[in-house]
């Protein structure tokens, strides 16, 4: 199946210097019986890889010379789409649009389901049901997030950054995707292809997962409780 990884933001937030993305931050992984670090981006890889992935593509920016470099080492059969500025996540992902030719998983770089099972578990059941699949948490504060409004079990709209939320689920960055999402993608936010695709009569699935669940690097005062979940997961996992 393909997987699509957009990691071409420019670590602004992160404070990070000149030529650095956040993508490439490390966090603890467990390898091996081993608790290891690596890099956020390459744990997305090693777990969609575990979990149905066999194409990937990642959405760099142009002047990123040492990701793609880092990624060569893997081993593993990964192309890369260069970005020639940020434009919003939507324009990001729909650069993809000549290379997916089918149904797709999306990851932000930035941001990991730590536990594998749940990424496999949440692919398996698109499979299964051929249905856009979509991550939601619970949070306290779901205004600062893409917004599902959920009713009977379905995902009826999504909404970026609300000011007044109908919902308290925001969206965790790893959906799982009908091909024909790309081709509604038009503008800098993906929020829009994904109502239009409701809109058009396909039903879009809600898989929830705790806020625990989700690891994502976003500024520099946080980092510390990224590598903190990440630790106490990986000494659970071992532990197990």
């Amino acid at each position: 199946m393909y997987a699509l990884i957009t990691a071409a933001g420019l670590g602004t937030r992160a404070n990070l210097p000149n030529g650095m993305r956040k993508e490439m931050l490390p966090v603890y992984a467990a390898r091996h019986g081993k608790i290891v670090l690596r890099p956020i981006l390459e744990c997305i890889i090693h777990n969609l890889s575990l979990s149905g992935a066999d194409r990937f593509f990642v959405v760099l920016d142009k002047n990123d010379i040492h990701t793609a470099d880092y990624l060569s080492t893997l081993g593993m059969k990964i192309e890369y789409i260069y970005q020639k500025k940020p434009e919003g996540y939507g324009k990001a992902v729909a650069l993809a649009d000549e290379y997916i030719k089918d149904d797709f998983i999306l990851n932000a770089g930035d941001g990991l389901i730590m536990d594998m099972s749940k990424t496999k578990k949440m692919i398996d059941l698109f499979k299964s049901t051929g249905k856009t699949m979509l991550s939601v948490m619970s949070v306290p504060n779901p205004e600062r997030y893409g917004v599902a409004n959920i009713m009977n079990g379905l995902v009826k709209k999504v909404v970026e950054k609300p000011k007044h939320p109908e919902s308290k689920y925001a969206l965790a960055a790893f959906y799982v995707f009908k091909r024909d999402v790309m081709n509604l993608i038009d503008g800098p936010e993906l929020t829009p292809a994904i109502n239009q695709h409701i809109i058009e009569g396909n039903e879009v699935l809600p898989f929830k997962i705790r806020r625990s669940d989700w690891a994502s690097i976003g500024n520099s005062d946080d980092y510390y409780k990224v590598l903190r979940r990440t630790y106490n997961f990986c000494t659970r996992i071992i532990s197990s």
